[in-house]
């Protein structure tokens, strides 16, 4: 099992935006394109360890069991272990902050962040040939214009990721900690390239 954290979690994280009270139980995305920090999915650069929890069921709003029956319900969850693995990824940033802590997911679990500025080396906003990214990166952040050669997928909600790709897109040529590489630009950002 892979840990990936979506880009949606992080760009949220980022902006320092939490939902406690929805008015619906459909999501809204569209605001994540107006904030300063724009996140692609998060990857462990080494192997976490997990931990599994066996545990009666018992329902938290109310606190009593599931079954109508006076026996055990028995659950169990794997959770990933605190502070076993590092996640890397990008943010693209419209002059925003990149804090040094940040709170994120469901229980709002403080993270550090270790942020380094990349060079950009060029800017390609109208490829001939496709890229290989190995970068992760949200598929519904690419246009309908775009072609996916390929990709290896991993499939989360409430969007699928590529763990990598072969894509012709408009892509950045980034350089950092002695690599080159190159990945695309999210569409609702390709604006700011022009």
């Amino acid at each position: 099992m892979l840990p990936v954290i979506h880009n949606y979690a992080l760009t949220y994280a980022l902006g320092k935006t939490f939902n406690i009270v929805a008015a619906t139980s459909e999501p809204h995305y569209e605001e994540l394109d107006s904030y300063d920090n724009y996140a692609t999915p998060a990857l462990p650069v080494t192997s976490p360890r997990f931990v599994t929890h066996t545990y009666n069921s018992v329902c938290s709003r109310t606190n009593t069991t599931q079954s109508s029956l006076n026996v055990p319900s028995l659950g169990r969850n794997t959770k990933m272990s605190p502070r076993s693995a590092e996640f890397e990824f990008l943010v693209f940033s419209r002059g925003g902050e990149i804090p040094r802590y940040l709170r994120i997911g469901k229980k709002s679990c403080i993270s550090s962040i270790k942020a380094s500025q990349l060079e950009i080396i060029s800017v390609d906003l109208h490829p001939d040939e496709a890229i290989d990214t190995r970068v992760c990166f949200n598929l519904l952040d690419l246009s309908p214009n775009d072609i996916v050669e390929s990709a290896d997928v991993i499939l989360m909600y409430p969007s699928p990721v590529a763990k990598s790709m072969r894509v012709r897109s408009p892509y950045l040529k980034l350089r950092g900690k002695g690599l080159e590489f190159c990945v695309p630009i999210p569409r609702h950002l390709r604006g700011a390239f022009e």
